[in-house]
């Protein structure tokens, strides 16, 4: 089996777009505080305009939660409140030779969250080739019984926008799970965009 390619740039299919992205701050307790996030975008085309009207329509240079200031945290935050941005998001407790594990069950379970959610296009961000391999492979084995991947889905590096999106959610949650900061993830809680489930 090839290693999946980034499809930076490629059309998006659909109007429901699920977007993955993963954070993985420590917990304090030795371990990771390892979230990976999936926030199902209704319509894909008016989330990117309000992100162009963010950033600005050529911004080369992609967001980073870590590295955000409160400014662009907030409006960011605000976008995905005001857009009925909805996200499932999975947090496992592991030291660092336990995440890929859970990276790869976690992949599994969002895309069975995206099937149900009728996505058309599921979006992961883009690790190493080997990463992307695994990702593919849980994918392909936790829809087998239903006859395959009941959408299309690729991988793409951070300079796809959408992306942005889960980045914030995933950044927001991890602050909350490892005791660095609750304000980011009350507001979203509080707008009912995070359902979250420990695994």
């Amino acid at each position: 089996m090839s290693t999946p390619t980034v499809g930076d740039g490629q059309p998006i299919l659909g109007d429901v777009v699920v977007v993955i992205d993963e954070s993985s701050p420590g917990n304090g307790l030795g371990g990771i505080a390892y979230v990976v996030t999936a926030a199902a975008l209704i319509s894909p085309g008016e989330a990117a305009a309000a992100l162009s009207g963010i950033f600005g329509p050529h911004r080369v240079r992609p967001f980073h939660w870590t590295k955000a200031g409160i400014e662009v945290r907030s409006k960011i935050i605000d976008l995905i409140v005001d857009r009925g941005i909805v996200a499932m998001v999975h947090c496992s407790h592991v030291g660092r030779r336990g995440q890929m594990r859970a990276r790869t069950g976690m992949i599994a379970d969002l895309s069975g969250w995206a099937a149900a959610e009728g996505a058309t296009h599921l979006i992961i961000e883009s690790g190493d080739a080997a990463t992307n391999g695994r990702d593919r492979a849980a994918l392909l084995d936790h829809h087998r019984e239903a006859g395959g991947v009941p959408f299309a889905y690729d991988w793409r590096s951070k300079a796809e926008p959408l992306l942005w999106i889960a980045d914030a959610i995933a950044g927001a949650v991890g602050e909350h799970v490892s005791g660095k900061d609750d304000h980011w993830f009350a507001r979203l809680d509080a707008a009912g965009v995070i359902t979250l489930m420990f695994r």
